[in-house]
Parts: C-alpha cells; structure tokens; sequence
C-alpha cells in the first residue's frame, strides 16, 4: 500500500497521530461548511485528544486492509492540509468495493484538487486493495460533488432514500459509482 502518492500540484499523505495538530487545525477552519454534509459530530471532535485517536483508529484500520485516507497537501506547501480523500468499507473478495468520501479546504476549492487526488488515488486503492468498484453517496443538492465525479467518470445510479442521519434528519443521497476496468 502506497502511504505517499503524488501528482504535478499535490502531496497526497496517509498521517499518523503525530499529524493530529494538523488535522485538527484542517477541521476548525472548515468545521462549518462540513457539517452540512456529515452526521453530527461529538463535542470532542474538534479537540487534540480526539483528533489522535481517530487517526490512530484509521492507521490500525488501514493495516487490516479496510481503509485508506490520504490527506492532501499542496506541493509548495507541505505542512498545511487542504484536504482528504478517504477509501472506506473495503469489502474483499466477493464485492470488491468501497465507498469514496472526500472533503475541501473552503480556501482551495474550485481549482481541481479534489478531482486531481481522486483520480490519483482510485488506481493505487484498485490494484493494492484489489477494489473494483467505487461508490459516492451524495446529497441530492450538493451540485459541486455531483459535477466532480461525473466528470471523473463516476455514474449515477439511483437514489438511497433516508440514507444518512445529518444533523438529526435522515437525508436521502444519490448513489454513484465508478468502476475501476472505467
């Protein structure tokens, strides 16, 4: 498994819980805008401690084989984070899927870098996880998400009605999908 992936504009970085402060610092600069897309999260979330012990949580889970988050920086500036790209739910042999999720620095938005890690990173999660198909779960109104991975190649296939709880209300979401042989 690749822990550095890079492009012509980005790092692309799996952090362990000495990078706590730097993922902390990401989450509270943009706290706001995520969670209008993600269930609620606990009043510890935007501490220290917490941040620690979810990146420990990931890095165990990434050795078992069923997750994989890089964080993205750009080149000319490798110590602060503008966003991360996530491979969860690895599910193998039989399904050989998981789900995308992905999230912008408000600062970096609309200058391709979420498209760019993406297609980085799904070939590397393809042949090192085995992953065949990628599925996006988004909400209905999140027109930016949706263009992103249209034009990446994902497909739309349907609505999951009540989905996800965001925010205390079960929110539909759209499903699409990209498969890997794409």
């Amino acid at each position: 498994m690749k822990i550095e992936v890079t492009t012509d504009r980005l790092v692309l970085k799996v952090l362990n819980y000495d990078s706590a402060q730097k993922v902390l610092d990401f989450y509270l600069r943009n706290g706001s805008v995520f969670e209008k897309y993600e269930p609620v999260m606990g009043e510890d979330f935007y501490t220290l401690s917490h941040q620690r012990k979810l990146l420990d949580f990931e890095y165990k889970n990434i050795i078992k084989g069923i997750m994989v988050r890089y964080w993205i920086f750009e080149k000319d500036n490798p110590n602060k984070i503008i966003g991360t790209v996530s491979y969860r739910n690895i599910v193998r042999p039989i399904y050989e899927s998981c789900t995308i999720g992905y999230k912008m620095d408000q600062e970096f938005l609309n200058r391709g870098y979420c498209t760019e890690a993406i297609r980085a990173t799904i070939p590397v999660i393809a042949r090192d996880y085995g992953v065949h198909r990628f599925e996006a779960l988004i909400l209905p109104d999140n027109k930016p998400s949706i263009h992103m991975v249209e034009k990446i190649g994902f497909k739309y296939e349907g609505l999951l009605r009540d989905k996800i709880n965001i925010n205390g209300k079960r929110l539909d979401h759209c499903m699409y999908a990209y498969l890997a042989n794409n």
